[in-house]
């Protein structure tokens, strides 16, 4: 499992938000990410926007166990006025993490405890992976810091994986992989049996691994969430395992 954990998810949220804003411009809103062909920087802002709203919401909802909290509709805006809509979801969600702190009660949609932290984490992993995408899209692109590609790499396997949002359909995916961040020195093993998926904290030390990715905490994130593919890190065994552990 991975070592290096976060605590102060703001100071990350901040630094990361930072480098997002910093990249855009009235001038750039309409150019495409390359690593996200089918959108735009202003469509990944209001994308971003809408989760900052949603985490707002689930921050202050006392969870129960009758009632999901529906995500909140898509945010629209035109030209400049996109970084404006940005910006006010960005300073609301700043708000919000720093009124409400980790261990608060808050609604959440994934399996994991029922804490503020859920939203701290899914935030600031959101606005690095969109800094990332951004960046791509001015051509000006640096890492995922380790400690927060260690935690995107985490959230993929406590969250978004046991929900389902996985990239296609692998029914007949059997294996043990085991994923390594060199940087971070996290190691994650993961469990994959007719297509579903656990995390483990020790593997049986009889079997055999049949995949393994090594390389940065960053590049083993954004090959998860399909930003990057697994052969820029060191691959071993079948990489069809590692396909099966991408997430939308």
């Amino acid at each position: 499992m991975a070592k290096l954990r976060i605590t102060d998810y703001l100071t990350e949220l901040k630094t990361e938000a930072a480098g997002l804003r910093s990249a855009c411009g009235p001038e750039v809103l309409g150019r495409v990410a390359p690593s996200r062909p089918d959108s735009t920087v202003a469509d990944i802002l209001l994308e971003l926007a809408r989760e900052y709203r949603w985490a707002v919401q689930a921050v202050f909802t006392r969870p129960t166990e009758d009632e999901d909290l529906p995500e909140p509709p898509p945010v629209r805006a035109e030209g400049a006025a996109v970084l404006d809509v940005f910006d006010q979801a960005l300073a609301a969600v700043l708000d919000a993490v720093e009124a409400r702190g980790p261990e608060s009660p808050a609604w959440t949609w994934a399996p994991v405890e029922w804490h503020a932290e859920f939203w701290h984490r899914r935030v600031a992993v959101a606005t690095g992976l969109a800094r990332w995408d951004v960046q791509m899209a001015v051509g000006a692109t640096a890492p995922v810091p380790a400690a927060l590609a260690s935690e995107t790499i985490t959230e993929v396997f406590e969250a978004f994986l046991p929900v389902g949002a996985r990239r296609g359909a692998h029914p007949e995916t059997s294996g043990l992989v085991q994923l390594f961040a060199q940087d971070a020195d996290a190691t994650w093993f993961v469990r994959l049996r007719d297509g579903r998926v656990a995390l483990l904290d020790h593997p049986d030390s009889r079997t055999e691994l049949q995949a393994r990715a090594a390389g940065s905490a960053s590049d083993i994130a954004l090959a998860l969430w399909g930003r990057l593919p697994f052969g820029i890190c060191d691959v071993a065994g079948d990489e069809r395992l590692l396909q099966a552990l991408r997430v939308e």
